[in-house]
């Protein structure tokens, strides 16, 4: 066929049934409604959206938030991390002449600099924007006591230190009111609480100021971008249909547009593989950057235990690639009008609404606050993901499911908020589990085991578990001579269908009394298996963190015959 073929060339149209009859004809008897998937929201994802899927306004909303965004570029904003002040500076001037966009500060100096560091800080701030979030009393803060009187007008960025009345004061450029969703969203948060909560903690600011556009001036929001792509870019969207509203209850119908901070989320981060951390973080930069974020915050993919030069360095060029290969920072709004974006921030929107209103009417953030109401929302929801990872209905690649148990990790570094990722549960149970000595008993032939096999050592790779692979047996006899020999305590029996009630029997029959045994399968008659010894299974759908706790109960004191 030739180019002017090729051009000629037409498709007939296919209308929405014949999609739907296609559909449902690859899907083998089962429903369309089976591709639907559910997001933690309480949104069902449909396969395919249309405009009938657009309410009435959606081009109006559209205009409201690309109103709402000041353009389609972002400034870089990537962490320096240094407890020296002295290395502060230099990180900091290198990573500028590298292409950062701003000195970014968010603690961890242990000392005041000395007269001249602060200095040259306070120069550098004067020339390019500043991002600063720490706490009243830290020691950075000295850097805008060191700015020249008559420059202090050109100390630009955002600073989200409480109690900032003076900033506020001495440098009337400087965005001083901040309002940061990033401990809830770390917490358990989902897109529709992060951005109630939002609101409600920027309704109590707005309840102590007499000038709303003069607060919006000095304001700005700080959102975590997670690993849920589509659902990160329409929340960033809805967040400016929500500001919108917002500001008209206070008389404001058009609003100044206020920037958004997007901060790539902590709470996916696993110290196992942390080079998958890197593919996570540049997922949510991507959501960010088309959501319309006005500055972005890449986290290292080692940030887990401290960062390196090198890791600020490849979080950084993230973003570089973003703009000089991906051309994001060239058009506004890129997923505006996407049938399935626009029906999910309009969803996404109106959920979040309610729930500030009903965040409101509980008498605000800081009611809901001290009355557990957002404490016990956020550890709800936060369990239910842990739930569904543990259950293995959603992947964190290298920590439930294809995680290597040759790789040894290490504990997080302090303040790290280990205990808040998702992670934290299965790399607890890693950490005093990786090592420890298990065998895998397989009967039958290889075709026949393997895939039994190769389960269950998934399931011990996830605790850094590689088992011990016992040869293939043709009787029980053969395997008891197996434990005996080399002094197993705790084994897991895999045998084929067909094989496995007769096996685990015979096994359970003979076995040395010092002998823990688990199964793999499921099986008909399981209470009598365990009512003769059995401890327990390894089979789909379970509970792996329950299991692997279960685990630890047993291998407690050794894993050597007549231990464990």
């Amino acid at each position: 066929m030739t180019i002017q073929e090729m051009k000629d060339t037409s498709f007939d149209s296919s209308s929405l049934e014949e999609w739907r009859e296609t559909a449902e004809a690859s899907l083998k008897g089962k429903p369309l409604a089976a591709l639907e998937t559910e997001t933690p929201e309480g949104i069902t994802l449909k396969p395919l959206y249309t405009a009938e899927d657009l309410s009435v306004g959606t081009e109006e909303r559209i205009s409201a938030i690309r109103e709402g965004i000041k353009g389609p570029d972002w400034t870089i904003l990537q962490e320096t991390f240094s407890e020296d002040p002295a290395a502060f500076l230099e990180r900091t001037k290198e990573s500028i002449s590298r292409g950062n966009g701003a000195v970014v500060y968010t603690g961890g100096w242990t000392a005041e600099g000395d007269k001249p560091i602060l200095k040259e800080l306070a120069g550098l701030i004067t020339e390019w924007p500043v991002y600063v979030r720490c706490a009243p009393d830290d020691p950075f803060l000295g850097v805008f006591g060191a700015v020249d009187e008559g420059r202090r007008h050109l100390v630009i960025g955002y600073a989200d230190v409480e109690r900032s009345a003076d900033l506020s004061r001495l440098f009337p450029a400087l965005r001083t009111i901040g309002v940061s969703t990033l401990d809830e969203q770390l917490q358990g948060a989902d897109a529709v609480t992060e951005l109630a909560v939002a609101f409600s903690k920027a309704a109590g600011i707005a309840a102590g100021e007499d000038d709303f556009t003069a607060m919006a001036d000095r304001l700005f929001f700080s959102f975590a971008v997670d690993t849920h792509f589509f659902t990160e870019v329409a929340k960033l969207r809805a967040f400016r249909l929500m500001f919108r509203s917002f500001a008209s209850a206070y008389g404001v119908e058009e609003p100044p547009a206020v920037p958004v901070i997007a901060c790539t989320s902590l709470r996916t981060y696993t110290l196992a593989d942390p080079y998958v951390n890197l593919l996570r973080s540049a997922n949510g930069a991507f959501s960010a950057s088309v959501g319309g974020a006005d500055a972005i915050s890449v986290a290292p993919f080692d940030r887990l235990t401290g960062g390196t030069a090198f890791s600020e360095r490849v979080a950084r060029n993230v973003q570089h690639i973003l703009k000089e290969e991906v051309h994001a920072d060239r058009v506004l709004d890129p997923a505006g009008g996407s049938y399935y974006i626009e029906a999910l921030t309009e969803e996404l929107y109106r959920k979040a609404w309610a729930r500030f209103v009903e965040f409101e009417e509980k008498g605000g953030f800081d009611s809901i606050s001290a009355d557990g109401t957002l404490a016990d929302l956020l550890s709800g929801l936060q369990e239910q993901r842990i739930r569904r990872l543990a259950l293995r209905k959603d992947s964190l690649i290298g920590t439930n499911q294809y995680a290597d148990p040759d790789e040894s990790i290490q504990a997080a570094a302090a303040g790290s908020s280990a205990d808040a990722r998702l992670a934290g549960p299965f790399e607890e149970l890693r950490l005093s589990l990786q090592g420890k000595a298990v065998h895998l008993l397989q009967f039958g032939s290889l075709k026949d085991v393997k895939p039994v096999s190769d389960f269950t050592a998934g399931v011990l790779a996830v605790g850094g578990i590689r088992p011990e692979l016992s040869p293939l047996f043709d009787s029980t006899e053969e395997a008891l001579d197996y434990v005996r020999e080399n002094a197993v305590g705790y084994a897991v029996v895999c045998a084929p269908a067909a094989q496995e009630e007769t096996v685990v029997a015979g096994l359970l029959r003979d076995k040395p009394d010092g002998l823990r045994l688990d199964a793999a399968g499921r099986f008909k008659d399981e209470p009598a298996l365990l009512e003769a010894g059995l401890s327990g299974f390894y089979r789909r759908g379970q509970d792996i963190l329950a299991k692997l706790e279960e685990l630890k109960g047993i291998l407690k004191g050794g894993t050597q015959h007549g231990q464990a």
